[in-house]
């Protein structure tokens, strides 16, 4: 079938050394397809990128350059989607690169498809399978707050945006997209890599394969932001929030034993909270996926 208009959602901070590679990269991925835009939303870019989208933009007028209001990923994405006006939803980042081609996708009845893709660091770039886990089992999101990057999500609009915008108090906004995805009533997955996840010590997270001490804690905060903020506030999900996240989060900052203790009767999350607490271990598993 048809692949149906497209916009793609991009958050840009000091990007300048990887723009022109992320736009070439779209532009190979729609080949030659018209009905698209492309929403760049700066979020105080202190370097060349605004120039550089601003050229971009002159030469294109499906490139739409915007200013965040206020600082922050969540911001700048809630803006990006309200901006946006094509039928499917492509979030992508600044530092990342498209890859495949979008009439490779089968576009059929779905409000959310999700894929595998590439990460690429210094020295290799390797397959990441995502699976099927999300199809399968999308309530695994709710119940651990696993997440997959926001980049491997093609979304219905009309879908995804009874969701938005993200309260933007929240630190961070790929948990709340992966959230928005756990509730879709038809998700698909499809093996192909339509993204390539670029790895660099610029980065503020990141994948596992640099995951260190610091992005832990970093981990354990936006799990307990989410927790505290879904516990006291109304929300547009239709899941309860459960205790052992709490738990799980506090692990992960060893700020209490008792949470290792109370994480026995949740063996995944307890699981978890033990090789996450080893980066090392952490980053040596990431590799052999």
């Amino acid at each position: 079938m048809t692949p149906e208009s497209i916009s793609f959602c991009c958050v840009v901070k000091n990007e300048e050394k990887y723009i022109h590679e992320l736009v070439r990269s779209i532009y190979d991925f729609l080949d030659g397809y018209e009905d698209y835009e492309i929403i760049f939303v700066d979020d105080f870019s202190t370097d060349n990128t605004v120039f550089l989208l601003d050229e971009f933009s002159k030469n294109n007028k499906k490139i739409k350059l915007y200013k965040n209001i206020v600082k922050g990923k969540v911001a700048g994405t809630n803006l990006a989607l309200k901006e946006s006006s094509k039928s499917v939803i492509k979030f992508i980042d600044g530092d990342d690169m498209l890859n495949g081609r979008y009439h490779g996708l089968t576009i059929g009845d779905f409000d959310c498809i999700y894929h595998d893709y590439l990460e690429l660091s210094k020295k290799s770039e390797n397959l990441k399978k995502v699976g099927s886990w999300l199809t399968n089992n999308p309530h695994i999101i709710q119940k651990e707050f696993r997440s997959i990057p926001k980049a491997m999500f093609f979304f219905k609009s009309s879908f995804i945006k009874e969701y938005f915008p993200i309260p933007e108090t929240l630190p961070f906004e790929d948990l709340w997209i992966n959230f928005i995805a756990s509730e879709a009533k038809e998700i698909n997955y499809v093996e192909n890599t339509f993204y390539t996840y670029r790895q660099h010590e610029e980065q503020f997270y990141g994948s596992l394969s640099n995951f260190n001490s610091k992005k832990r804690l970093r981990m354990a905060d936006r799990f307990l932001n989410y927790y505290y903020h879904l516990q006291k506030n109304s929300h547009p999900f239709t899941f309860e929030v459960y205790p052992q996240i709490k738990h799980y989060a506090l692990s992960l900052k060893r700020e209490n034993l008792t949470s290792f203790i109370y994480l026995i009767k949740h063996p995944r999350l307890f699981l978890k909270s033990i090789i996450f607490n080893f980066s090392m271990l952490t980053r040596l598993l990431w590799r052999k996926k």
